[in-house]
């Protein structure tokens, strides 16, 4: 049975985490670390065609799957790759491109009764809201998921670190050319693309792209419409927007935001 899309979704930097059905969409890959954690079996594919039926599942960036088969309640979440959460994981549970390899072999240990280890760097949802409890106790399981402080012990260079801090502010004049970053940080461009890919996890140009999709993602929570968002986060117009939005996601922005009930 196929299932629509419906729930819950929120947006911080470094995470995009959904709760709620998740439907079936296309073969497609995306520049995050992603985690679904579901109460009831869901079935994904590979690039190849070689099928996983399971309740919890890690993709590495750049891996192209599909959902084939949706679960009713489940927890969705996209880490940025470079973020002490999205290495953990990656550390923790190391998968490859086969979708054999995406189910993880143990399960963490997760908060005890009471609430009382905070959301691994994320911040607690504001009060009020109705989804305020929900959306808690799920930046809880991702904790319990992406471990505490894990990734410690896996610090970036000083030189990737300056190239994430300049990227957002060369962002919003343009283009974002990999010499112009290298630059920046005092590299050559071919050395800063090495150690980019080699600790971020994916080359420059895809980190930049997954940048401007969740700066058109937040445009879009905060209420504009798919060619102010699309224009706001750099895309040439609303179709390239969609298009670059199908590609990392398997399905398209509108289809996806006429069913999501965004938490601030």
């Amino acid at each position: 049975m196929s299932h629509p899309w419906h729930g819950w979704c929120l947006l911080r930097p470094g995470l995009l985490l959904y709760g709620g059905t998740v439907g079936t969409n296309d073969l497609h890959a995306h520049h995050a670390v992603q985690l679904i954690v579901s109460a009831e079996p869901f079935t994904m594919t590979d690039a190849r065609g070689e099928r996983l039926t399971t309740q919890v599942a890690v993709i590495p960036p750049d891996t192209r799957h599909a959902v084939l088969s949706g679960a009713r309640e489940a927890l969705l979440v996209h880490l940025d790759p470079r973020s002490s959460p999205g290495r953990s994981l990656l550390a923790r549970f190391r998968t490859g491109c086969e979708a054999a390899a995406w189910s993880p072999a143990a399960a963490p240990a997760h908060p005890g009764p009471g609430g009382g280890i905070r959301p691994l760097m994320f911040a607690e949802p504001p009060g009020g809201h109705a989804r305020s409890a929900e959306v808690a106790g799920a930046l809880r399981v991702v904790e319990g998921w992406t471990g505490h402080g894990a990734a410690e012990s896996l610090p970036l260079p000083p030189a990737v670190e300056a190239a994430i801090t300049v990227i957002p502010a060369l962002l919003s004049r343009g283009p974002v050319r990999l010499p112009t970053v290298a630059d920046a940080v005092h590299l050559s461009p071919s050395w800063l693309a090495h150690l980019f890919s080699a600790h971020v996890g994916i080359p420059l140009r895809p980190y930049v792209r997954w940048l401007r999709l969740q700066r058109a993602i937040g445009l879009v929570a905060g209420g504009e419409t798919l060619t102010t968002a699309a224009h706001g986060a750099g895309f040439t117009d609303s179709p390239h927007f969609t298009r670059v939005f199908r590609d990392t996601f398997g399905t398209t922005p509108s289809e996806l935001a006429a069913a999501i009930d965004w938490v601030p």
